[in-house]
């Protein structure tokens, strides 16, 4: 039972350790290019190495972080190029999950999709980040789930991860705060009225508005701080 106990507690404490540092380097806290020890995050989040050494582990295979040679593992660095290459992909796969979602969702997924986009719209309005990003993930959760398919799922997340350092950013951007949740809005009506073609039409706007937004936000607000490398 003990060591039941004790599997328990890593696996938690290795939940807490990748969300923590994935969080520091989403909000830039823990730069690009940045090398990480085990000793010093283990010091930080006051827990043991075991734990750390197991989240860094799934996030290098997520592609946060990196084995760089002679420095050891270094938060990934991102070109706007890649972010580019990135938003391509998830035009493609985000509009393939509206459009399956909408032919494929539960009443239940339908009306708690709406049901999370008005509360979305509250807190867009208000503009309370913390409780917008708390109510976006279960959007988005919601959104796979009805699609059906888990690879799409999966592949669309492991995108997301990738660009989490810049999704988070834009969404303190006022502006895409409230246009990005309209088109949220707007998404979970049409997957409430089964119109895939909509559906995906408004995914792919969504995803056009980010884009813009993005390179914007890359250009005026990162690049001029942290180079062509952020």
């Amino acid at each position: 039972m003990a060591d039941g106990h004790n599997r328990d507690d890593v696996a938690s404490l290795t939940e807490k350790a990748y969300l923590a540092i994935s969080s520091a380097i989403a909000r830039l806290e823990l730069k690009p290019g940045e090398s990480l020890t085990q000793d010093r995050l283990a010091k930080w989040l006051s827990i043991s190495r075991t734990p750390v050494r197991e989240a860094l582990r799934r996030l290098e295979q997520d592609g946060i972080i990196q084995t760089a040679p002679g420095r050891g593992l270094i938060v990934t660095e991102l070109t706007i190029s890649d972010v580019e290459d990135l938003l391509e992909m998830l035009r493609l796969l985000d509009t393939e999950a509206a459009f399956l979602a909408a032919q494929r969702r539960t009443q239940a997924q339908a009306e708690r999709l709406v049901e999370i986009a008005q509360a979305l719209m509250g807190a867009a309005q208000g503009y309370d980040i913390e409780a917008w990003d708390r109510i976006d993930q279960p959007y988005h959760e919601t959104l796979l789930a009805a699609s059906g398919n888990q690879f799409l799922r999966r592949s669309i997340e492991d995108v997301r991860r990738r660009l989490q350092r810049i999704t988070y950013h834009l969404a303190r951007q006022p502006e895409h705060l409230l246009v990005g949740t309209h088109e949220h809005v707007a998404l979970a009506r049409a997957i409430y009225d089964g119109d895939a073609q909509a559906a995906a039409a408004v995914q792919r706007q969504h995803i056009d508005t980010m884009r813009t937004m993005t390179m914007q936000m890359i250009r005026t607000h990162i690049v001029p701080v942290r180079g062509e490398r952020f």
